[in-house]
């Protein structure tokens, strides 16, 4: 059985993703602060106790897992920085040797160098592109505007290359995210995939292994996504990012 540890189980997303994990006998665990709340929003789910800052209580939790999935933000005065990228490096360090696929959400846009939510944004794009560098198998989802679309909108368009600006807040729904997330488990072709998700008109979508099959690859242990365009250089990404890829990019 596979072993799935949730980072950002408690959030809109994760409260959505859990459940699709445990119908599709993904053995999700919930990484969280507050075991209490997660078992009144989750119901019977395993948890694991602790903080993306403990280091030891995050180590031990990702002990034996076969996967990942982050589908954590920042929310109140948190700041990006902080969590939506912070939560990479630890993820990271706290693996030590073992290598278990990924699967990390980030957003739309988040290549873009205008428009609103810049500063989140990049921090999210950081991310990325250190999970690229650390050569773990992965899969990164950048979902539009949650839960906005018209109804009858249950299918999906999977993109790349991340061109339609946030402003635009092409809708997706949260179980969008939730079965792109148990799909990116489930089918070996979409390890090394990074793609865009909105809702799209039609009925749920069924064939998620062939969608995937037909997207490009990123290139093993590159900052950027195979579609992307060309991010910043190393030399003018902050020191806290230059620092978390001397430390953690395989030499």
């Amino acid at each position: 059985m596979t072993r799935t540890l949730v980072i950002g189980a408690t959030g809109s997303v994760g409260r959505v993703v859990v459940p699709a994990l445990a119908d599709a006998r993904l053995d999700p665990v919930a990484f969280v602060r507050d075991p209490a709340r997660a078992s009144a929003l989750l119901g019977d789910v395993s948890v694991a106790e602790g903080a993306l800052e403990d280091h030891v209580a995050l180590a031990a939790a990702l002990h034996g897992a076969d996967a990942v999935v982050m589908v954590h933000g920042a929310s109140g005065s948190a700041r990006a920085e902080d969590v939506d990228y912070g939560a990479v490096p630890a993820v990271l360090r706290a693996l030590g040797g073992a290598r278990p696929h990924v699967v990390l959400m980030t957003s739309m846009a988040v290549t873009h160098a205008t428009g609103s939510w810049r500063e989140a944004m990049h921090w999210k794009r950081r991310g990325e592109r250190l999970l690229r560098a650390s050569g773990l198998p992965l899969t990164v989802i950048r979902p539009g505007w949650f839960d906005l679309q018209p109804s009858g909108w249950d299918c999906v368009a999977i993109e790349q290359g991340d061109v339609t600006p946030v402003d635009s807040r092409r809708p997706v729904a949260r179980s969008h995210i939730a079965d792109a997330v148990v799909a990116s488990l489930q089918c070996p072709a979409a390890v090394g995939v990074t793609c865009e998700l909105f809702a799209a008109p039609g009925a749920r979508e069924t064939n998620w292994c062939s969608r995937l099959e037909a997207l490009r690859r990123d290139v093993p242990g590159a900052l950027d996504a195979a579609m992307d365009p060309e991010g910043p250089a190393i030399e003018d990404e902050p020191a806290r990012l230059r620092a978390d890829l001397a430390a953690l990019r395989p030499r």
